[in-house]
C-alpha cells in the first residue's frame, strides 16, 4: 500500500492544550510542530482591536489593545484540517507516544535511499503532491518494481501498528478509526496493483492517492468529533 506513510494511516497525533483541558485540537498525521505553526497563524488571523473607556466624577480613562476572536481562531484551525474533540478520547500518554513513534518511523522510511525510485516522484505525504507530480505522465519502471514489494511490507507493518494502537488505547473511537484505516488500505492496494500493471500514470496514481488520503482524513475527523 503506497497511499502515504504516516498520514495515509489516519494517524491522530494529539496536541494537548493543557493537562486539564477539556478539549484538544487533533489532525490526522500532524505533530507538535505543525500544530504550533497552525496555532500561530490562526492567532494572527483572529486578532481584533478592542477599546474600553471609563468616565466618572473624577474624570475618565481609556485603554485599548488586541484580543483573539475565538470564533475566527476556531474557523481558521478547522479550515486547516484540525478538529476540536474531547480530551478524554485522546489523553493517554501511552497513546500519544505510540503514535509519535510510528510517525517518526514513517518519516525515516521516506528518507531511505533504497526507496528513492518511489519517493523520487511520489510525496511522502499524499496530500502534498505538487502540480508536477499530479501531471506526471510516466509509468512504472523496472527499478520501481524491484523495491515495491519491500516497501509494501514496511508500510503494512506501520499500518498494523497504528490499527493496533487505536484499538488498544482509544476505547471510544478506536475501532471506528481502525476500520477507517483498513478501508483506506484496501483502496490503496487496488491502486497499487493498477500502477504495477502499467494501467495508470504516475500522475493518475498521485491524484487518486491524494483523494484516498483526504477522504480517510475527513472520516477520521468525523469519527473523532462524533458527527
Amino acid at each position: 500500500m503506497f497511499i502515504r506513510n504516516c498520514t495515509m494511516m489516519a494517524v491522530l497525533v494529539v496536541v494537548l492544550a493543557g493537562c486539564s483541558a477539556q478539549k484538544v485540537w487533533v489532525k490526522p498525521g500532524a505533530g507538535t510542530e505543525e500544530f504550533n505553526q497552525a496555532k500561530y497563524e490562526c492567532l494572527q488571523q483572529g486578532q481584533q482591536p478592542y477599546s474600553t473607556a471609563v468616565v466618572n466624577r473624577y474624570g475618565g480613562s481609556a485603554s485599548g489593545g488586541m484580543t483573539t476572536n475565538q470564533v475566527l481562531y476556531g474557523a481558521c484551525m478547522e479550515a486547516g484540517g484540525w478538529a476540536l474533540v474531547d480530551n478524554a478520547q485522546v489523553s493517554s500518554p501511552e497513546y500519544a507516544a505510540v503514535i509519535k513513534q510510528i510517525n517518526d518511523d514513517n518519516r525515516a522510511l521516506c528518507r531511505k535511499p533504497e526507496y528513492y525510485p518511489y519517493y523520487s516522484w511520489a510525496p511522502c505525504d499524499g496530500r502534498e503532491a505538487t502540480a508536477e507530480q499530479l501531471n506526471d505522465r510516466l509509468r512504472i519502471t523496472a527499478a520501481e518494481k524491484a523495491v515495491f514489494e519491500k516497501l509494501k511490507t514496511e508500510l503494512n507493518d506501520l499500518n498494523a501498528r497504528i490499527v493496533a494502537a487505536h484499538r488498544q488505547y482509544n476505547a471510544k473511537n478506536g475501532e471506528a478509526l481502525a476500520v477507517n484505516i483498513e478501508q483506506a488500505r484496501a483502496m490503496a492496494d487496488i491502486l497499487r496493483q493498477e500502477y504495477l500493471a502499467g494501467k495508470i500514470t504516475r500522475g493518475e496514481y498521485n491524484k487518486r492517492r491524494r483523494d484516498i488520503v483526504i477522504g480517510s482524513d475527513a472520516e477520521a475527523i468525523r469519527i473523532m468529533k462524533g458527527a
